[in-house]
């Protein structure tokens, strides 16, 4: 589905992504981990067409994204970023209805029913329906979260696109995000990339990882494989336990304090 291939940034005599290359399939989870700084957000930007590459491409359904107008690719992927825009009393049911906006036509474009339908269905999933009146601005942070959710799942996309989308999050929140993404996936065939920080959830959820540092590819394929504490250690620059939780079979990290033997 997605195919991204040998793409690079720099600005000036600094690179910030060097000959990434990487394939994501249809109904795949892939997370993107890295420290502050290794090019996750503007590797993201770029396959969205925030920002240019200056060389390579990215292939979506074997179609150059960049030769796609705004409003096709509007229709293929969907973006939550880390801070989307302020909504200031605009009612979560206006932001919702906005992901229908590569859809309409015309001077004076209304919405259809299939748009009608579309919004509803994303809005009950989410579980913002019962929000529908409120103004963004009296929700909390996990509650806008699942607005924007429910914004980005009203386009009808093939591929979703997250940037930490669990930030600001309480851990609760998390997991709930993380869930529902994870149902959307292995029910729907979404297909999911998304930049996470915790490692954690990484290895909870997550198909594929994607290991940059430096804007360079450390690794990429089978989470479980790619994920072990020698690899966290050179791509954080911190010590590592690992162990497997007993309900998922799946490796979960601890970064060791100095005061614990090999962590200083």
């Amino acid at each position: 589905m997605l195919d991204v291939q040998e793409v690079s940034v720099r600005y000036g005599d600094r690179t910030v992504l060097n000959n990434i290359s990487f394939s994501v399939k249809k109904g795949e989870m892939v997370g993107i981990l890295g420290e502050n700084g290794s090019g996750k957000t503007t590797l993201l930007q770029g396959i969205t067409g925030v920002k240019s590459f200056q060389s390579g491409q990215v292939l979506f359904n074997d179609e150059p994204l960049e030769r796609m107008k705004a409003k096709q690719r509007a229709r293929k992927l969907a973006v939550l970023t880390q801070e989307p825009f302020s909504a200031f009393h605009t009612t979560v049911q206006s932001v919702v209805e906005l992901g229908r906006y590569p859809y309409l036509h015309g001077l004076l474009p209304q919405l259809s029913k299939a748009d009608r339908i579309m919004i509803d269905h994303a809005m009950k999933e989410t579980k913002v329906n019962t929000l529908a009146h409120r103004s963004m601005l009296t929700l909390s942070g996990g509650e806008r979260q699942r607005v924007w959710l429910a914004q980005a799942l009203a386009q009808g996309p093939e591929l979703l696109l997250l940037d930490e989308p669990t930030n600001h999050l309480d851990l609760a929140h998390q997991v709930v995000l993380m869930d529902y993404l994870h149902q959307q996936v292995k029910k729907n065939a979404l297909t999911v990339v998304c930049i996470l920080h915790d490692v954690n959830l990484a290895s909870l959820y997550c198909d594929n990882v994607l290991l940059l540092k430096a804007g360079n590819v450390q690794g990429y394929g089978e989470t479980q494989q790619q994920l072990t504490r020698d690899r966290l250690r050179t791509l954080y620059g911190t010590l590592f336990s690992e162990t497997i939780e007993q309900h998922s079979g799946r490796k979960q990290f601890s970064v060791l304090p100095y005061y614990v033997d090999g962590g200083g």
